[in-house]
């Protein structure tokens, strides 16, 4: 009996942990075309699900105090049996956002209609679980069911981005995973009937030093236990940040930091162990060091470089924290303060990053801060152990040259950083930071008047430039060239060829960046952009001049390009554009949700009979052709691809995917002059839908040619 009992309460701690950490990107994704793909909404998720994890503890711990143990069983049936009629968790559209205000509040709220009841109490399990072990066989060192639980969480994360994405729509996720929820609240209920129907064993008193926990003070550690947890946690998603404000906003990218997070809660808390401190900061020094040092990648490969180097700083840096909590862990019966304490210090982190540094940084400088804190916090562990003359012997000549060599390195790369830092801010005119990310406006060759420009730049890659020379000012060039793909684009649309060059144009254009497009338009056209960020229009209006100094009505709509579209069809105002400029991609990948099925639907339903879709290719990290192909197949258009050739001046510059049903458009001389082979020298198709879509299909593992 005491086996079947460990195996199902064992059973329903795991089963918790795979549910709470599944959940996590299984709504991330399922919500994330809503808030314009921005990076920021997972660490907005992450916020939301520590804080209902916090509640869960708090529950908990305020349970196991007064009540009796049968009473506990018994009101955690009534409370998981009503959590089960808060199911199913898909969000609702009509949470759907109308504008892009207030993305974080709108977030946490919409999480906490659709997931909020049964999440809270799927984070009571694992404290009242192993408190009620505690009474049941007081032998049991309860805290080990810890690690067992992450693991659940960690085989939740890892099957999400290579089992469950790939196999399932988003919608089929919410529906399964609410399904699963009945599983675990049967087994949750089966653990409470064996709490109520057994008899409690006799206590056993443990020898902390059998236990190799050595004596704590609970009162005096529950400081350390929120520093330490906060710390950790404020490198989880200051590192996430890091990886996603550049490459694509993914599920996997989202789940490898957090699995290396919860990976170091498994070893440190299953192995009870957090010695080896010393070489654990060498290594943490050196992968955070390594990590900052790298330039921004060109190929897949470089990225997972610099995503494993990332990954490996925080699970080094974790295991530092983490190791430190196991070791002023408290004895059993303290565990459900113990717990609340560490999700309350994972929310504090998660407030910071989320809530605080945005305002208090205008760059995401709360990450190379996080590595100092935690780097100086355990070299004074380090430096005060070695001072201790009792200590001398277990701090041996090794440690200390392991101890120096670590300050020694962080020494080298905080110098580092700090003249990077002195240069950006030498170039940089204005910088943004808010939901949507960091928009900085830097000036490139700052010391040639003649060829002096202001850049536009966002997620560490350019979106546009402005000469500044008063007799250069309305030059366009490289990708907006009137002789390339979205000048041509303009000059010989089906309705100008019809009607005469002079004819106006109604132009859509998603995306803004500086408005360069704008300089191609003519007396009597009409633009309307559609730009999520508000920073971005904010900064071009400042800044650029295209759009002032542009001939055409201009006008400008603040949000999401295609919910803006779906609204505008939905109300029957239908663009009938005869261009739509598809230029939204943010660092090196476009957000999903403008390149499904469904949104070139939705493009297409907008443009005017013969007209033209312009989407352009970005960096080397993706190859999207076979995609292009795919949707084009899928709409029944003709799609070729224009690339840009690269210059001194247009260095890194982007391409074209030109889509049009105006099959003349292609004999045009100058057309089919400009048309170039598709860069993967295939003719693979690949297509995706908003139910459907994985940024793993398009990875480009070779680079560049």
């Amino acid at each position: 009996m005491r086996t079947l009992t460990l195996f199902l309460f064992a059973a329903a701690m795991a089963v918790a942990g795979f549910l709470l950490f599944q959940v996590q990107p299984v709504l991330a994704k399922f919500i994330l075309p809503w808030f314009g793909g921005s990076a920021t909404t997972w660490t907005v998720c992450m916020l939301f699900f520590q804080t209902a994890l916090l509640l869960g503890y708090a529950f908990a711990y305020a349970a196991t105090r007064p009540l009796p143990v049968a009473v506990q069983a018994i009101l955690q049936i009534v409370i998981v049996a009503a959590a089960c009629l808060m199911l199913p968790i898909t969000p609702s559209t009509a949470l759907k956002p109308i504008d892009a205000a207030d993305p974080i509040w709108r977030i946490l709220r919409l999480l906490a209609l659709s997931v909020g009841a049964p999440y809270v109490v799927l984070a009571t399990t694992s404290p009242l679980l192993q408190r009620w072990l505690s009474e049941i066989d007081p032998g049991i060192l309860a805290s080990r069911f810890f690690a067992l639980s992450n693991f659940g969480s960690f085989a939740g994360l890892l099957s999400y981005p290579f089992i469950v994405e790939p196999l399932l729509p988003s919608l089929d996720q919410t529906r399964l995973w609410s399904d699963a929820f009945y599983g675990y609240a049967a087994l949750m209920m089966v653990c409470a009937v064996i709490v109520l129907t057994s008899h409690k064993r006799p206590s056993v008193e443990r020898d902390d030093a059998a236990t190799g926990l050595g004596p704590t003070a609970p009162a005096a550690a529950t400081g350390w236990w929120l520093v330490y947890s906060a710390l950790g946690s404020v490198l989880l998603l200051a590192t996430t940040n890091q990886i996603t404000q550049w490459s694509a906003v993914i599920p996997f990218l989202w789940v490898a930091p957090l699995s290396a997070y919860l990976l170091t809660f498994v070893l440190c808390f299953g192995l009870q162990t957090g010695r080896a401190r010393a070489p654990m900061l060498l290594a943490f020094v050196a992968a955070a060091a390594l990590s900052r040092s790298l330039p921004q990648p060109e190929a897949a490969t470089d990225v997972l470089i610099q995503v494993g180097l990332q990954c490996a700083a925080l699970f080094f840096g974790c295991m530092l924290c983490h190791g430190e909590i196991v070791r002023l862990q408290p004895p059993p019966r303290a565990l459900p303060k113990f717990y609340l304490v560490i999700a309350l210090g994972g929310a504090v982190g998660g407030a910071f990053v989320t809530l605080l540094a945005p305002i208090l940084f205008s760059d995401y400088w709360e990450a190379p801060l996080a590595v100092a804190v935690t780097a100086l916090l355990f070299l004074s562990h380090e430096f005060k152990l070695a001072l201790r003359p009792t200590r001398s012997r277990a701090f041996g000549p090794w440690q200390r040259a392991v101890t120096v060599a670590s300050a020694v390195l962080l020494l080298l790369a905080a110098l580092g950083t700090m003249r990077g830092l002195k240069a950006d801010a030498a170039v940089t005119v204005d910088r943004v930071r808010n939901f949507y990310g960091v928009v900085k406006v830097y000036v490139d060759s700052k010391d040639d008047a003649a060829n002096a420009a202001f850049v536009m730049q966002q997620a560490g890659v350019d979106q546009g430039s402005q000469f500044q020379a008063s007799d250069r000012r309305s030059e366009i060039f490289c990708a907006y060239d009137r002789d390339h793909a979205l000048g041509l684009a303009f000059r010989h649309n089906r309705r100008r060829r019809d009607l005469g060059p002079a004819v106006p144009l109604k132009v859509g254009l998603i995306g803004e960046g500086v408005g360069m497009a704008a300089g191609l338009a003519k007396a009597g056209d009409t633009l309307r952009y559609y730009e999520l960020n508000p920073a971005v229009i904010d900064l071009a209006n400042r800044y650029f001049s295209f759009i002032a100094d542009s001939p055409a009505r201009v006008d400008i709509v603040a949000g999401d390009g295609r919910l803006s579209l779906e609204r505008e069809a939905q109300a029957g105002q239908l663009g009938r554009f005869d261009i739509i400029v598809v230029d939204a991609f943010r660092g090196a990948a476009p957000p999903m949700h403008l390149m499904t099925r469904e949104a070139f639907e939705l493009y297409r339903r907008h443009l005017a009979p013969g007209g033209i879709l312009a989407v352009n290719f970005e960096l080397e990290t993706f190859e999207l052709s076979p995609l292009h192909r795919g949707l084009a197949a899928a709409l029944d258009l003709d799609v070729h691809w224009f690339e840009t050739q690269e210059t001194d001046q247009c260095e890194g510059s982007i391409s074209w995917a030109l889509y049009t049903s105006d099959a003349a458009f292609w004999k045009i001389p100058e057309v089919a002059a400009a048309i170039s082979p598709w860069r993967d020298n295939s003719d693979r198709r690949l297509l995706w839908t908003d139910g459907s879509s994985n940024f793993l299909s398009v990875i480009n593992w070779q680079g560049s040619d």
